[in-house]
């Protein structure tokens, strides 16, 4: 096993041995007890354990982080918390690293317990059933969470759903999921920011965050839920920003795969205000028609016409001339 320094490195072993499980060995950092498990104890930095049959719940605890990696990781769990107390816990998901929630992933929790997720490769897999969806929530209840996805994939089935800012209309949670570049790719079922139903019965404060290299990956949901103007606790932000490449075309946020229009809006950005990226000034619609289903109802940031951009060109290049 490879060393490591001020990490948890969760790392699944496939045994040759027809009546070997996978196990996983921890170097250093802590996993919580999972309820109703033999291993009360999941802290051994020497001692390699079974994998999460599916019925467990396995949590990353506060001051701790955890790295999933290694192409035959197969980690399923019930349920997965990433931060138990006050203090900051992380998890990494790197290439080949694998989780599969049967129930709900929760970044951060109740009573200000804050957790990090960061994606650059692997998959996250939203395996739920028609009784129970299977949802990835940042910023579950109080939290905060954070979560960022520049390579890999999430994953869900008919059942998985991705909730930012999640729960509770006393307690909201608090809660930001990043798309970096167009290396990630997200599909779900349902994508719901500041609330987590159609009605508005849960609410908090969600944030969708893209950050645009050369372009980046649309998240694609079967269903889009933001902010309704008619809950005060919900709300829905939307922060664009440019950190490497501009494309210069129309650039697709949320390709919404269902039938139905985007419900509700962003609290920061109105649909058809400007958000200005590399000096072009883009329209935020929510009736852009994306590739694939044909249906005027996705979410997108609007080039002007090709006019619009070829005079603005024109005035920089004659303030450069200017400035001579």
């Amino acid at each position: 096993m490879r060393k490591c320094v001020g990490i948890l490195l969760v790392v699944c072993l496939m045994a040759s041995s027809a009546f070997a499980t996978n196990s996983w060995t921890a170097s250093t950092g802590s996993w919580g007890s999972p309820p109703g498990s033999a291993n009360t104890n999941w802290n051994s930095s020497t001692v390699g354990h079974v994998v999460p049959d599916g019925s467990e719940q396995v949590k990353i605890l506060g001051g701790t982080t955890c790295t999933l990696d290694v192409t035959t990781c197969n980690f399923t769990t019930q349920k997965l918390t990433v931060g138990t107390s006050g203090t900051m816990a992380y998890l990494n998901i790197v290439n080949g690293g694998s989780v599969t929630s049967v129930l709900e992933i929760q970044v951060g929790d109740a009573s200000s317990k804050t957790g990090t997720v960061t994606q650059t490769g692997g998959n996250v897999y939203l395996n739920g059933i028609s009784t129970k969806s299977s949802i990835l929530e940042v910023g579950y209840k109080g939290g905060p969470g954070y979560y960022s996805i520049s390579g890999g994939s999430i994953l869900g089935n008919a059942y998985g759903e991705l909730a930012v800012g999640p729960r509770g209309s006393v307690n909201g949670g608090v809660g930001t999921f990043t798309v970096k570049g167009t290396g990630g790719s997200i599909s779900v079922s349902k994508l719901f920011v500041g609330v987590q139903d159609a009605a508005g019965t849960y609410t908090g404060t969600g944030t969708l965050a893209f950050e645009i290299d050369g372009g980046v990956s649309a998240i694609q949901a079967g269903g889009v839920y933001l902010d309704p103007s008619s809950i005060v606790a919900a709300v829905s932000n939307l922060n664009v920003s440019l950190t490497g490449a501009l494309p210069i075309a129309d650039i697709m946020l949320v390709n919404n795969t269902g039938l139905n229009a985007v419900s509700g809006a962003f609290d920061n950005h109105a649909w058809g205000s400007i958000i200005t990226l590399g000096g072009i000034d883009y329209t935020l619609t929510n009736t852009y028609v994306g590739s694939g289903d044909g249906q005027a109802n996705d979410i997108a940031l609007l080039i002007p016409e090709p006019a619009t951009i070829a005079l603005l060109g024109l005035g920089l290049l004659a303030l450069r001339r200017n400035k001579k």
